[in-house]
């Protein structure tokens, strides 16, 4: 029965171990594309999500406050009332003021479907399409069901963005718990690729001492040793008397 000499058995030992640490090192190095980016993708996408339905949601939020005020401020205006006995010209400013108040209410309304617009909240061509031609029907016969299919539109799309910004809210706390668990998960990947390649970097070192340790210089031969210095010798003689041939000297 033959059986291998410890040495070349201990000698193949190290080399495997060698060759599995640099591909653990090229797993750790290769890993980082494959395994660990997707996940910190992940998690960056939710990280912008979020930002912008809670951006979203401030935006209608403010909006909707500041249409709210305009409205108020409007109701202002028409709540003055004339003295009796007040000048004709007072009685002519008030009822200027009320006539540009109630003329110019639509540009409260538009420049709320601006502000929802950049929000992301509406679509703004559509919705504006759809608010002028209650104006222009308002204009063009103005009666109180015009009056109020105007104001109504003003009225549903409050309302409608009350409830759009309140889902906006929601989805941002929402997706909240989905980014932590990607960044548990994008943690835990890079994590595992550092052992990977710490791992393989140990059993590189541990292999090349071992093969270090293990490397024994070869024994220096004896008779060889001795002919080539003979060969040393003779050759510097013959150098010598050629020398001093040259010179004309007796060898």
């Amino acid at each position: 029965m033959n059986l291998r000499p410890p040495t070349a058995s201990l000698w193949s030992l190290s080399i495997a171990t060698a060759l599995l640490g640099f591909l653990l090192n090229l797993v750790g190095a290769i890993g980082g594309p494959f395994y660990l980016e997707p996940a910190q993708q992940r998690e960056a996408s939710l990280t912008r999500e979020i930002a912008l339905q809670s951006a979203r949601a401030k935006m209608i939020r403010a909006a909707t406050a500041a249409d709210e005020l305009a409205e108020h401020l409007r109701s202002l205006v028409f709540s003055i009332s004339v003295a009796p006995n007040a000048p004709e010209t007072v009685g002519a400013t008030i009822r200027e003021i009320l006539t540009r108040a109630f003329e110019r209410r639509h540009d409260d309304v538009r420049n709320y479907l601006a502000q929802l617009a950049v929000a992301g909240a509406v679509d703004f061509p559509t919705a504006s399409r759809e608010y002028e031609a209650l104006v222009t029907a308002e204009r063009a016969n103005y009666n109180i069901d015009t009056y109020r299919a105007a104001n109504a539109f003003e009225a549903n799309l409050a309302t409608r963005m009350v409830n759009t910004q309140g889902e906006a809210a929601i989805k941002a706390i929402t997706l909240q718990g989905d980014r932590a668990k990607a960044r548990r998960n994008a943690a835990r990947r890079g994590m595992t690729l550092f052992i990977i390649a710490m791992l393989g970097s140990t059993l590189v070192f541990f292999a090349t001492m071992s093969a270090t340790a293990r490397a024994k210089p070869e024994p220096v031969d004896a008779a060889r040793a001795s002919g080539a210095a003979r060969l040393i010798a003779n050759a510097l003689s013959q150098l010598r008397a050629r020398s001093a041939a040259s010179q004309g000297e007796p060898a």
